[in-house]
């Protein structure tokens, strides 16, 4: 009763926005829920819409809607929801160049790199992915499904992409125009090698590529929805066991009635690892992003080691890394990872890397930062994980991968960052993947069901609370 009330307060809302706004407008898109696909097309052509895409991961349909027609579709009993098909990003930065730099970062400050084909990159080694490489982990056997604006072709991912779905009606045939999601797809899987190893985490994992993002890198609800849709479908023919959501969205109600939270429920209750970026709205608090606000998947914001990786002393948070809590009180990120001068190839002449000249350092080496490239390592640590333990459910990963994380702290102990800006900490592969802690996240908690975390606002700040509402 508690989310069919929600979802009718915001169907309010969204009429009064629509029809205050747009009074002038004959349709908008919508996607509409009920018991099965089958009951939300007949209502959709009931009340005189247009079905565009069967949803079947929740249940729904996206269509478009006579304005005048949703507050009569909205009170038939049939509808479990009506929610607004609103818009999806890629989860980059826009800055131009060096995002995480401050004033006193200069270039006679930053190790020069070598002159070779391949530039340098330290990420790798400030996770601890090279004992991992070193033990012979490297994601082989595992796959991993990108949604995002495509992955095209380049010379490391030759014969590893074993899989494609175009989620876009009207998208191009070149493969990614924007160039997102190959730069996401190298940081995750690039077996290029520089001086100190790899350049990507996993550099032997299979790749699906889902196209949901088109040549500027955006989207809506319904084209997410519908490639997440796809992968429920048809993750045993592929072998998908991560997916990877570089992407972000507003919040626009609880995390139990909003359809693309629930899509990656869906994916999760299947056993499929899903990881999300927090977004890029921080450092202020309760501005993590869909679907990064659920509770379930893996949660991640970005850090950057500031041009030292051999010294931790100096790393901070990035400040536009998104803080927490949600905003039905838990506690996001769940970890933190590099995400500042990250480092990875794309093809000059994507819209990306024609908007982003100035961040070419070498080839088609770009620098590149935000919460997107936090998640896309996280997401190449998790296929180490499972490629050293394949039989690991989701909630086990998620449980050892913050339970290994290494928060940031002062020397006598206090926290150095918050705890809804580093959540447990940055992630720490040499442990997470060579000697997972043994154990579950999400405890207690059943997918589909409506919680309220433990965070509250008292006294001018958020504490976290036990079930009687005392501190922690």
């Amino acid at each position: 009763m508690k989310r069919l009330l929600t979802v009718f307060v915001l169907l309010l809302a969204f009429l009064a926005v629509v029809g205050v706004a747009t009074p002038a407008a004959e349709t908008v898109a919508v996607i509409v829920q009920a018991d099965s696909v089958e009951t939300a097309v007949a209502l959709v052509n009931e009340y005189g819409g247009q079905v565009h895409e069967q949803l079947a991961i929740i249940n729904a349909v996206s269509a478009e809607f006579p304005v005048y027609a949703l507050e009569n579709i909205s009170k038939d009993g049939r509808v479990a929801g009506i929610y607004e098909d609103v818009n999806v990003m890629a989860s980059g930065r826009d800055d131009k160049h060096d995002s995480d730099r401050h004033d006193s970062d200069r270039d006679d400050d930053k190790p020069k790199r070598p002159n070779r084909r391949v530039p340098d990159v330290n990420f790798p080694q400030v996770m601890g992915v090279d004992a991992a490489w070193e033990a012979g982990y490297t994601g082989e056997g595992v796959t991993v499904a990108l949604v995002d604006s495509g992955i095209n072709r380049m010379s490391w991912n030759r014969g590893r992409i074993v899989a494609r779905y175009d989620a876009l009606d009207n998208g191009t045939r070149w493969r990614d125009p924007y160039g997102h999601g190959t730069m996401m797809a190298g940081l995750i899987a690039n077996n290029k090698q520089d001086s100190n190893g790899y350049v990507g985490i996993a550099p032997e994992v299979d790749l699906v590529d889902v196209r949901a993002l088109d040549k500027e890198g955006k989207g809506t609800y319904s084209d997410i929805i519908e490639a997440l849709d796809w992968i429920l479908a048809n993750h045993e023919e592929y072998d998908i066991d991560v997916v990877n959501l570089s992407i972000v969205s507003g919040i626009t109600s609880p995390y139990w009635a909003d359809p693309l939270d629930m899509a990656v429920e869906a994916l999760w209750d299947e056993g499929i690892v899903v990881v999300a970026a927090a977004g890029n709205l921080g450092p202020d608090p309760l501005t993590i992003a869909a679907p990064g606000n659920d509770p379930y998947v893996i949660t991640v914001g970005a850090f950057t080691d500031n041009f030292t990786p051999a010294d931790e002393s100096d790393d901070y948070v990035t400040p536009f890394s998104s803080a927490g809590p949600t905003e039905t009180g838990f506690v996001k990120p769940d970890v933190i990872a590099p995400g500042a001068h990250m480092l990875t190839e794309v093809s000059p002449v994507t819209y990306w890397a024609r908007e982003h000249k100035d961040n070419r350092v070498k080839g088609h080496f770009y620098e590149t930062a935000g919460t997107s490239s936090a998640t896309a390592v996280t997401t190449g640590v998790v296929a180490l994980m499972l490629d050293a333990n394949p039989d690991m459910t989701p909630n086990e990963v998620k449980y050892a991968l913050m339970n290994s994380a290494r928060p940031a702290v002062y020397e006598d102990g206090t926290l150095a960052w918050s705890i809804f800006q580093q959540g447990a900490g940055r992630v720490w592969a040499e442990t997470a993947v060579l000697n997972p802690p043994q154990g579950e996240a999400n405890t207690g908690m059943v997918i589909g069901e409506p919680y309220v975390g433990p965070v509250v606002y008292r006294d001018d700040q958020f504490i976290i609370v036990d079930e009687n509402g005392d501190p922690l």
